[in-house]
């Protein structure tokens, strides 16, 4: 029988990196009640506005776009081939990684078909749990395969593409398994998308996608053998362990966009619109700062989201700006492995859910960009410029939580904001086109200095220790007031482009 005493657990679905496109994110809308930043090594598509924060609904994207909705890719219509290192460091876990994707897409000569490819190189860089842990504990070798086939049919586009990663591991997990010296991590996800687009005159335009995708990871975690203390003298021996969780989602998704020109100063307008089904067959048990037990039960999701976008493009500048609500909804259950009672006798049959956990999010984002670009010489058609952007995103959620076992009923309010300051420099010439892009993300709990995500200060989730019944509290701390810091990741990246002529 799988018992669940409320007192000592968190209920929690992290967020689901799917092997998802984090560029993407409008198209994948995921849960995540824990402020882990794990979500920056599925970073790997190469964007011509990165250092506008991402800006995306009203303004187009030459380099990302074929790989969002693979029915853009006949829009390209030239070859053009990018390669995009990038490296970022996560402050939690003094890791991170570098990363080599290359990429291309191209039509076929002067018909109607395009097609297009990416492929990229990861080496993760490990949280160490062991003073002097073995190269294989330390590193992860991490590999990420899409292509892409598009038709044209006079305005109207369609195509498909396919990813597929193979993974030695995820960054942030190490964090959600204290107390233990050795996790062995290994999987894959795939994603499957089918896309179209629809052009009009006046530039107006429609696109529409689904896609289907798969995440599958497997944690075998060692707990070595230690001592507990409990008050007042008493010394507990905890055995040594080993337990095998594995972390099984599907999804199911539907996106749809509209952008259309405002005006006639160089103004552009979007929508869209998500929905997304995601279930959770297995999900594993995570334990935070050892005295905390994060159940993940099996359950289902889903999550949608409605954005607004407005972009401007004056001369060499271009403004936008992006608003996006992200409501969702999860639920996740405990089943009984056999026949038991309540704590007041009530029966309880093998099958029946023993605790059932229903979540509301209220999500938010807002992003902001702006890039400049000037003229290099005299009667030159090479520009430099510039690029600048702020993306925030606002997480809070409600938990309502039955404990059919010990009949109990609490609900817990969580909320914390995540700030991502962008710059960008970017040159272009005749025969091919440079950039560099920082991006920092400040997580919750981040301090307010020295961190330079100042402006984030004050964001951390902190719950003091539960009353007696099990109520009030989500977090059980047994002496103390429990701070979550989410950390910061910094993040590199150097972008070349060659267009063939």
């Amino acid at each position: 029988m799988r018992r669940v005493t409320s007192r000592w657990r968190v209920f929690s679905l992290l967020a689901l990196s799917f092997g998802a496109l984090p560029n993407a994110a409008a198209q994948v809308v995921t849960p995540r009640t824990v402020p882990v930043l794990i979500g920056q090594q599925f970073d790997i598509l190469p964007s011509d506005r990165g250092g506008m924060a991402g800006v995306t609904i009203a303004l187009d994207d030459s380099l990302i776009d074929p790989f969002v909705n693979p029915a853009k890719a006949t829009r390209v219509r030239q070859p053009l081939f990018s390669v995009a290192p990038f490296f970022y460091r996560s402050s939690n876990t003094d890791g991170g990684a570098s990363t080599f994707p290359v990429s291309g897409v191209a039509p076929f000569g002067k018909s109607a078909w395009s097609a297009g490819g990416l492929f990229a190189l990861q080496s993760l860089e490990r949280m160490r749990l062991t003073a002097d842990p073995p190269l294989s504990e330390r590193t992860a070798a991490n590999h990420y395969v899409m292509g892409i086939l598009a038709r044209r049919f006079g305005s109207l586009s369609v195509g498909a593409s396919g990813y597929v990663a193979e993974l030695g591991a995820e960054e942030g997990i190490d964090l959600l398994y204290s107390g233990s010296d050795r996790i062995q991590q290994s999987g894959r996800a795939a994603d499957v998308r089918l896309g179209l687009t629809k052009e009009w005159s006046g530039r107006r335009t429609f696109e529409a996608m689904v896609l289907r995708g798969q995440f599958d990871m497997t944690h075998d975690v060692h707990y070595p053998a230690r001592i507990e203390f409990l008050p007042p003298n008493q010394q507990i021996p905890v055995p040594e362990r080993q337990e095998h969780n594995r972390d099984r989602t599907g999804m199911w998704g539907a996106h749809a966009e509209y952008s259309q020109p405002l005006g006639t100063e160089g103004w552009r307008i979007g929508w869209l619109g998500t929905a997304n089904r995601l279930s959770h067959p297995k999900i594993p048990d995570y334990r935070i700062r050892e005295v905390i037990t994060v159940p993940r039960d099996p359950g289902r999701t889903w999550a949608y989201n409605l954005g607004f976008g407005l972009a401007n493009l004056s001369g060499q500048s271009t403004f936008g700006f992006d608003v996006i609500l992200e409501p969702m909804f999860s639920t996740t259950w405990a089943e009984s492995l056999g026949d038991t009672v309540s704590r007041t006798g009530a029966p309880i049959r093998r099958g029946d859910h023993t605790v059932d956990n229903r979540m509301r999010f209220s999500n938010a984002q807002i992003r902001f960009g702006f890039g400049h670009e000037n003229f290099v010489g005299v009667d030159s058609s090479a520009t430099f410029g510039f690029q600048v952007g702020l993306a925030v995103q606002s997480i809070h959620y409600r938990l309502k939580q039955w404990d059919r076992l010990q009949e109990t009923f609490r609900v817990q309010n969580e909320q914390w904001k995540e700030w991502s300051p962008t710059f960008g420099l970017r040159y272009r010439g005749r025969a091919f086109e440079a950039g560099y892009t920082f991006t920092l993300t400040c997580g919750a709990g981040e301090s307010c200095l020295p961190s330079p995500c100042f402006f984030g200060c004050g964001d951390d989730v902190s719950v003091t220790e539960a009353p007696p019944g099990g109520g009030g509290g989500v977090i059980a701390a047994p002496t103390d007031v429990l701070r979550f810091d989410g950390g910061r990741v910094t993040t590199h990246r150097f972008t070349l482009t060659m267009r063939v002529r």
